[in-house]
């Protein structure tokens, strides 16, 4: 017997209204391997289908420079204090390769660039540069950058970029030595300049519980981003928060489900993320994932395309076998997805 209470909030996301604080907390009480559970992921994933007419998005992503990075996070390879991550920055040669190995099918979303908390900014303006010129003009172009200035964002949309990836994370302050506050307002600096803003309910671990996820969650909806995720906490070897271990998929499933739930409503709010891609989490309201190259906060490798990051086409064998019938270029245009088409 379900309860009337999910009954209802299933009955209202059919009628486009999302779940509140209360209801969300109380979706993500239920274990991920319930009956419950299995009704919230079908839910966003109905939900999500048809709001995008079963359309998915492939991004990617090229961690374009390593450093120690005074952002301390305890879950990040590269945190000040436990790295053993070397430095370097890539070249323009480097760069101009991974780009063009994104663009073989035509079918990329958006790709961002990533750096460390701390970076040099003209060092990004020129990456930007050379991937505007490499990069159809639908191509989306973001940035996975520090807490940064009105200003700084300016530069970025005038050289091209559409958008940032910024989080306000789960326990920043305590597991990071940055400012929640902080990354707040870098958020609204970004939306200040013109540029659309990404973020996610992240990183998540077992010990978080339906509030923290909550409050989190609505962290991003409260602050007008234009597109939403989850992604859990990987337990990287020698990040101090590795010993916690790390929630299975199902369990990140559920909480995609939530978040693409909770954020639906809103009218441009048409893809909800998912970190790192997995198949249940395609199934249960996630239709955005990465493709990642270079240097990835979540691996050890010098270049993630050699062990944990996927490649373009595993993304659209994913999102195929999900079920989805078309991928989306930036401009929104339709690409149907087929069998022939990736195999």
């Amino acid at each position: 017997m379900v309860d009337k209470r999910l009954y209802n909030i299933i009955e209202n996301t059919e009628n486009g209204i999302s779940p509140g604080k209360d209801d969300c907390v109380y979706l993500l009480g239920f274990d991920e391997a319930g009956f419950e559970a299995s009704l919230i992921r079908a839910a966003a994933n109905d939900v999500i289908r048809r709001k995008s007419d079963n359309s998915a998005a492939i991004l990617a992503q090229i961690g374009i420079s390593v450093s120690e990075c005074k952002g301390g996070c305890k879950f990040c390879v590269f945190g000040e204090g436990h790295t053993k991550s070397a430095p370097f920055l890539m070249t323009d040669d480097e760069i101009r390769e991974k780009v063009i190995a994104f663009n073989d099918k035509d079918d990329l979303y958006g790709l961002f660039l990533m750096t460390m908390h701390d970076y040099n900014l003209d060092f990004l303006l020129n990456a930007v540069k050379i991937v505007k010129s490499e990069i159809k003009p639908e191509v989306q172009l973001w940035v996975n950058v520090g807490d940064s200035d009105v200003d700084s964002f300016r530069e970025m949309k005038n050289t091209g970029v559409y958008g940032i990836y910024h989080v306000s994370r789960l326990g920043e302050g305590t597991d990071t030595a940055l400012d929640p506050d902080e990354r707040i307002e870098t958020m609204h600096n970004a939306m200040d300049a013109g540029l659309k803003l990404y973020t996610c309910c992240e990183p998540i671990g077992p010990e978080h519980t339906p509030q923290q996820l909550t409050d989190n969650i609505f962290i991003g909806i409260e602050n007008g981003c234009s597109y939403h995720a989850a992604m859990r906490r990987v337990a990287v070897p020698g990040s101090p928060l590795a010993k916690f271990g790390q929630i299975s998929e199902l369990r990140l499933a559920q909480v995609t489900a939530v978040v693409s739930l909770a954020s639906f409503s809103a009218p441009n709010m048409v893809y909800c993320g998912v970190h790192e891609p997995n198949s249940v989490s395609c199934i249960s309201g996630s239709n955005m994932i990465f493709a990642e190259t270079g240097a990835n906060p979540r691996d050890t490798a010098v270049d993630t395309s050699k062990n944990r990051g996927m490649d373009m086409n595993d993304c659209r064998k994913m999102f195929y076998e999900c079920g989805f019938k078309y991928l989306r270029r930036g401009d929104e245009n339709k690409i149907p997805l087929s069998f022939e088409y990736i195999y």
